[in-house]
Parts: structure tokens; C-alpha cells; sequence
């Protein structure tokens, strides 16, 4: 497929899960892509695995300079930057009563501060050389829903949906186009507990469509958001979950309408 042809895309997080599964499906339809992770031996073996449509940098979305360092290397290697996914997240979980200063300052450092790092030194250079392009948010079912001992990432990931918007208004202007993408339960390194045969089967069972989502599935949408098929599309936050974000009036205990 060339329905990225002569695009270029920084991946964030990209060395595992979905946005592994988003850089490799945007280079097998036609694109190239730089893979941004503090994970090298993955994020190497990957861009490896991929080709010379690939290229990984060792990306810390907390700093600045790093991030505009990949944007240079998009440029550099491939000749612009037309879309950024940004996936990188840490993880601390625990009750809000007793978490951390510094895990809930490094979810928000990584998950939304980076994000915001990483678009904006990307937005620079579309804006400065008169690139449109399309950014993208991994956000989560837990960024518009409550997750009891995920309260800093819910909160980030709350916080990349308000992000996008603001993004998506601001920059319309310049034909940037700014969305979220909110999957939910989902197969990666990061839901190992799905690994649990009996997990994934309740899951799958309270999910609508029957089952848990897998990294494509999100990709797809992903790929969707950064297309020129969604020219139009800016400021919107995508479901991709199965329905499971709508069906809990499903699961309320009492009356059935049968």
C-alpha cells in the first residue's frame, strides 16, 4: 500500500505494544518512520526488523532537546515530519492516599508533559516550513473513566485528550490537524495480567464485541487519524474498545428488559 507515500512519522513509546504495531503497519503502507523509546535494544531490534524505512533514536520525551533532536533526525533521514504518535507512558500505580510525589510527577513528566514536548517541537517545524501534518494522542479508556489505583494516569491520560483539543484549535491554522485515541482493554507489554487465560475470557465476556482489543486494532485507528482520508477530522476523541466504555448499564444488577 502507498497510502503513506513521501510521509514521516515519529513514533513515541514506539518500541513496544501499540506504537510498535503503529510504526510497523505506517511502513507497510508506504511510509517511514523515526521509533523514539528509551528502550534501545527494542527499539533497535525493531527498526532492524523493519527496514531502511525505519530508523530508532533513543527518545526521552522529558527533555526538550531531545525531542527536537528527533525531529531533526526525521529531517535529516527522511526529508520532513508529517505525523507524530505519541505513546510513550510510565506506569505507577497505587492509591492516591499514599502515592508518591515523584511516580505521580513521573507519569505526568512522561505521559503528558512529553507528549506536549514532542508535538510542539514537531508543530514548530511543520508551522516554520509550512508542512501540514497530524498528531496524535494515545490516550485510554482510564483518561475518561475513573480506574481506582490509576489516578495518575487516568489524570494524564485525561489530560492528552484536553491536550489534542487545544492543539487541534491552535493549530487548524496551519493545517495541522490534532486527535485522541482512547483504546481499552488491550493486549502489550503493559496489560500482562491479560496473559492470565481466565482474565482475558471475563474481560472478552463484558466486552460487546467479545473480546479484548489487540495492538492492530488501535493501530488501525491510529493510522486512520494520521491519514488524508481524515482530513477533516481534528479535535475528536476515538473510541477503539469494543464498546466496553458505553455497556455499563449492562453490568448493573437488577431489572432486565427481556
Amino acid at each position: 500500500m502507498t497510502q503513506f507515500e513521501n510521509k514521516v512519522c515519529i513514533v513515541t513509546g514506539g518500541a513496544s505494544g501499540i506504537g510498535a504495531k503503529t510504526a510497523e503497519m505506517f511502513v507497510q503502507r508506504g511510509g517511514q518512520v523515526v521509533i523514539g523509546d528509551v528502550n534501545d535494544e527494542a527499539g533497535e531490534g525493531l527498526a532492524a526488523a523493519i527496514g531502511d524505512k525505519a530508523v530508532f533514536f533513543h527518545l526521552d520525551v522529558s527533555d526538550p532537546a531531545s525531542c527536537e533532536a528527533a525531529v531533526d533526525l526525521a529531517v535529516a533521514r527522511f526529508g520532513s515530519v508529517d505525523g507524530v504518535v505519541n505513546s510513550a507512558i510510565k506506569m505507577a500505580p497505587g492509591p492516591l492516599k499514599d502515592l508518591a510525589h515523584a511516580d505521580w510527577n513521573l507519569v505526568l513528566e512522561i505521559g503528558l508533559t512529553g507528549s506536549f514536548l514532542m508535538s510542539q517541537a514537531a508543530g514548530r517545524w511543520m508551522i516554520d516550513n509550512g508542512r501540514k501534518g497530524s498528531i496524535v494522542m494515545l490516550s485510554s479508556n482510564g483518561g475518561r473513566n475513573p480506574y481506582g489505583m490509576s489516578g495518575a494516569y487516568s489524570t494524564t491520560k485525561a489530560g492528552l485528550i484536553m491536550l489534542a483539543q487545544h492543539l487541534a484549535i491552535e493549530w487548524a491554522q496551519y493545517g495541522i490537524r490534532a486527535n485522541a485515541v482512547c483504546p481499552g482493554h488491550t493486549e502489550t507489554p503493559l496489560t500482562a495480567y491479560l496473559q492470565d487465560p481466565e482474565i482475558k475470557q471475563a474481560r472478552s465476556d463484558v466486552t460487546p464485541l467479545g473480546r479484548v482489543g489487540q495492538p492492530e486494532d488501535i493501530a488501525n485507528g491510529i493510522l486512520f487519524l494520521l491519514s488524508d482520508e481524515a482530513d477533516y477530522v481534528t479535535a475528536a476523541t476515538l473510541d477503539i474498545d469494543g464498546g466496553i466504555a458505553k455497556s455499563v448499564m449492562n453490568h448493573m444488577p437488577g431489572r432486565k428488559w427481556s
